[in-house]
């Protein structure tokens, strides 16, 4: 429990780095704003919080505790932050998604989404503050190209996982050893260690480009398999010329000949390029339809690349198991 004088306890992490030590929720909303945060603080009496910030080249680490309950509104914007808890209970709400919080548990606010984080009494956390320019940067290069789609999180972590635990401890040992003058690591092991946390919270966490990462395990992917994929599915994400794309596309994008991609796809991932793109239409056909963008199923067929509309339903029903028109039916 904090205690009645709020003194940091010896060891606390970035001690030498204090934000703020405030009982005036006021002040305490001032201060986060200039962070692009509000607080709300529903229950003013007996409010304390405490804050500490270190910068570091590439990132921000975070560490609050607080008495009371408290909610922090995070906007949408360009930067991602990791929540690990450390004590007590929150809540994070993104969208529809709902995550709970207990030690040793994390969650993400992903780029591209606003959230809100409901804080229990005695709740404490790090957080790990990335922009989403350098995540992106670290994907490109560990596979070699820049991905075509922004990066998007999934909220919940799986906090059992080895790969978790694994940027867990390492995150709590940057909090743990940093200081004012940086004194425990020189600058180089610095940032080698921020940069093996960002790539480790990659490889730990669910998000839309993790496919081109997860190739461990099995016999090293091509580099023009994972090209023509990011291209098709940069293009589906942003909804320009689904019905345009080709296998002959993919090929020149990917710097290959047809037939070399099309061993590629069949001996890596088990089936041809045209298959894959089929895969994508109908999975696009499906968002327009469950989103009610669409007004009739013969409209989303053709915007999808599909000319014949019973062979599209046909196609429809074999992947989700109910027609389109089941499922534009129920966006109603």
């Amino acid at each position: 429990m904090i205690g009645e004088t709020e003194t940091p306890p010896i060891g606390e992490p970035l001690q030498d780095f204090p934000l703020m030590h405030c009982h005036d929720p006021v002040e305490a909303q001032s201060i986060l704003r200039r962070y692009g945060v509000d607080l709300i603080v529903p229950d003013q009496n007996g409010f304390f919080l405490r804050s500490n910030l270190a910068e570091l080249p590439q990132t921000g680490l975070y560490f609050t505790v607080g008495r009371g309950s408290a909610t922090l509104s995070i906007p949408e914007r360009h930067i991602a932050l990791v929540h690990l808890c450390l004590r007590g209970r929150a809540r994070l709400t993104s969208g529809e998604q709902v995550v709970e919080l207990s030690e040793g548990a994390a969650c993400i606010c992903s780029p591209g989404r606003a959230a809100q984080l409901e804080m229990g009494d005695g709740f404490s956390q790090l957080i790990l503050r990335i922009p989403q320019p350098v995540l992106e940067r670290t994907i490109a290069s560990l596979i070699g190209f820049r991905p075509q789609q922004p990066i998007m999180f999934e909220p919940a972590i799986a906090h059992r996982d080895p790969r978790y635990l694994g940027f867990r401890d390492l995150t709590r040992l940057l909090a743990a050893r940093l200081d004012a003058q940086f004194l425990a690591w020189p600058k180089n092991v610095l940032l080698q260690l921020e940069q093996s946390c960002i790539t480790a919270l990659l490889y730990c966490s669910r998000h839309n480009l993790h496919r081109l990462l997860d190739t461990e395990g099995s016999e090293a992917l091509p580099q023009f398999v994972l090209k023509a994929e990011n291209y098709a599915e940069g293009r589906c994400a942003h909804a320009r010329g689904m019905d345009e794309i080709t296998v002959e596309d993919l090929a020149r994008k990917a710097g290959v000949s047809v037939s070399t991609l099309n061993r590629g796809f069949v001996r890596h991932r088990g089936y041809s390029p045209s298959a894959f793109l089929k895969r994508l239409r109908l999975a696009h056909a499906r968002r327009l339809l469950e989103a009610g963008a669409a007004t009739t199923v013969v409209g989303v067929a053709l915007r999808c690349g599909f000319a014949n509309p019973s062979r599209f339903a046909n196609d429809y029903r074999a992947a989700f198991g109910e027609s389109p028109t089941e499922t534009l039916r129920r966006s109603r």
